[in-house]
């Protein structure tokens, strides 16, 4: 088994990400691509993710890839996670995710939703949204009274309630008939989605030009090269697969594999051969790599075992309720947080830092957030360090 240092194993991490001082990339595609897709449960997540990694980015350039140029796409596919991919990427992360027909029908009955009624608002819906789209209010202004109605679904002690309409957009947005997404430049959460037919916004896109089988194996490589060095408890969470699948999809890729150990970690982890050959002859820096981080970005939500990322007893500050939170990042390990109203284009911007940093650390911290308040509040906005310090 080969043997790496944390050190050079993060830092490699990171140049692959496009986070590693000096590595930034030069276009959206570039980023997306190798990095597999942007989560984009927030709105604004995506600019951020990728002013993290590129230069000079400006809100346009994802703007105009995602509604001019039609080259990105908004789907769920990883956890039943939304994020943005690019077209070429699109069949695989669909095909890969995809719920079976069974466990489709499955979800659609703990909703209450019967095949025949499920058939029938499928079809008006189509009808509906021809020509452009429309909200989920127009939608059911569109509809007959009468075709709608509220369910609801029980988990344990939790009950969660919508209507029937709610319930059969997002299942036609699961298998790939519809999208929805909001309007350029939009920041506001409060802003409606439109729903539109795929065919009309992509008429090229093909999801159904690769099987599942082949599109879970593609992957399971695509994740072991962009994140990689992995666990195979990694590679799982983080598509979402059952064990049987990951490890169907990774017998598959064996012979393009191979196990390292990084000190101080008990875990197996897994790289591909050719990516592990690039490592030997990565050399890392001798300077500080600093980068402010969204709400679910994909370097901080792309493992199940966070050792590398953040002391343990800290983990929790980070990792709230399912979803990480705005990151400080040095060298690869999460060393503060940031709060999300700049999100939504609102300051300031409040910096918590785990324990007090060295005075050129907490300097271009600040200038980076800075820099993310002029990115999305198109001002200058203040930056506050909160007094809280959760470990001296």
């Amino acid at each position: 088994m080969r043997a790496l240092g944390e050190q050079v194993s993060t830092q490699y991490v990171l140049k692959k990400h496009y986070l590693l001082k000096g590595s930034q990339a030069g276009n959206v595609l570039q980023v997306v691509n190798d990095i597999i897709a942007l989560h984009a449960t927030s709105v604004g997540t995506p600019y951020i993710s990728l002013f993290a990694r590129m230069k000079n980015f400006q809100r346009k350039h994802l703007d105009e890839e995602f509604y001019v140029n039609r080259n990105l796409i908004r789907l769920s596919c990883m956890r039943g996670t939304l994020f943005i991919s690019s077209i070429e990427s699109a069949p695989m992360l669909y095909q890969a995710t995809r719920l079976s027909e069974p466990r489709f029908s499955k979800w659609l009955n703990k909703w209450g939703i019967q095949p025949s009624e499920y058939h029938e608002l499928t079809q008006k819906l189509l009808n509906i949204l021809k020509g452009g789209g429309k909200t989920l209010l127009e939608i059911k202004k569109a509809l007959p009274r009468e075709m709608v109605r509220s369910v609801e679904l029980r988990a344990g002690k939790d009950v969660y309630r919508g209507t029937n309409v709610n319930i059969v957009l997002n299942a036609m947005t699961l298998n790939g008939t519809i999208i929805s997404e909001k309007g350029a430049e939009t920041l506001q959460i409060t802003k409606a989605n439109r729903y539109m037919l795929s065919q009309e916004i992509y008429p090229e896109l093909n999801l159904e030009s690769v099987g599942s089988q082949d599109a879970r194996v593609m992957l399971v490589k695509r994740y072991v090269k962009a994140f990689g060095p992995v666990t195979e408890d990694d590679i799982a969470w983080w598509t979402g697969f059952p064990k049987t699948e990951t490890k169907d999809a990774m017998a598959a890729v064996e012979k393009e594999l191979l196990y390292v150990e990084i000190s101080g970690f008990r875990e197996e982890h897994l790289m591909v051969k050719n990516d592990y050959e690039q490592l030997v002859k990565f050399k890392p820096l001798k300077t500080s790599s600093i980068s402010l981080l969204p709400y679910e970005d994909p370097y901080t939500k792309g493992y199940e075992a966070r050792a590398r990322l953040i002391d343990r007893e800290l983990e929790k500050a980070a990792y709230v309720g399912g979803g990480v939170q705005p990151t400080i990042l040095l060298n690869g390990k999460i060393i503060g947080t940031w709060n999300r109203n700049i999100e939504q284009g609102k300051p300031p911007i409040k910096l918590l830092f785990f324990k007090k940093p060295e005075k050129q650390v907490e300097k271009e911290v600040v200038q980076k957030a800075k820099a993310i308040g002029r990115l999305m509040a198109n001002k200058e906005v203040g930056v506050e360090i909160e007094k809280q310090i959760v470990l001296d």
